[in-house]
């Protein structure tokens, strides 16, 4: 079944249902709010996704999985390991953003164990990604890093830090960029050589 716009029925749920968790958190979205933003019927929700934690952790796996693609794309773009570790940070802080622990956190108590494993995998996909990436870039000499895995990990808690707002006028950074930028070069006096 597709929808006008050409994307199948199922994906088109799961890109809905990813951005309203994201949004809002998981015991604040209702398979009704799904249905609505695809402009479907809840039923047609419940013929691909028989519960709103199935719903959940497909659209998650989906939402790691574009990332995860994304950031694949732009490690393998020309240019500078630094200039390429800004645009990923940049791309990161434009979207409306997954708090995987705290997300986790509040979902856990109605995932199962096999759920809570397929969305840890996940998401160490992207570890993995990031670890190859600073790899790549040791090996090229553009960096210096005995453990790649734990500078990604901490790459990652960083880009978290470009995100922070006190309220919503103050914010850290002015833009997503200065905040890329920023965070980039505090990350590069450690790393590079």
């Amino acid at each position: 079944m597709q929808q006008q716009d050409g994307l199948p029925t199922s994906r088109q749920i799961l890109l809905a249902a990813s951005r309203l968790f994201m949004e809002k958190g998981f015991d604040s979205v209702s398979m009704n709010q799904v249905a609505e933003r695809c402009g479907i019927t809840k039923a047609s929700i419940y013929y691909y996704f028989p519960t709103k934690t199935e719903l959940f952790v497909a659209s998650i796996v989906e939402t790691l999985t574009q990332v995860n693609e994304r950031i694949r794309e732009l490690l393998e773009q020309p240019g500078t390991f630094q200039s390429r570790l800004i645009r990923i940070t940049e791309n990161y802080l434009k979207v409306p953003q997954v708090h995987m622990n705290g997300m986790f956190e509040q979902v856990k108590r109605h995932l199962t164990d096999e759920q809570q494993q397929t969305l840890i995998q996940y998401e160490n996909g992207l570890y993995e990604t990031l670890k190859e990436g600073f790899e790549a870039a040791v090996k090229s000499r553009e960096i210096a890093c005995e453990d790649p895995l734990l500078t990604a990990h901490i790459y990652v808690s960083m880009l978290r830090v470009g995100e922070r707002q006190y309220d919503h006028t103050q914010v850290l950074f002015p833009s997503e960029r200065d905040a890329a930028e920023a965070i980039v070069a505090f990350l590069w006096r450690g790393i590079h050589i």
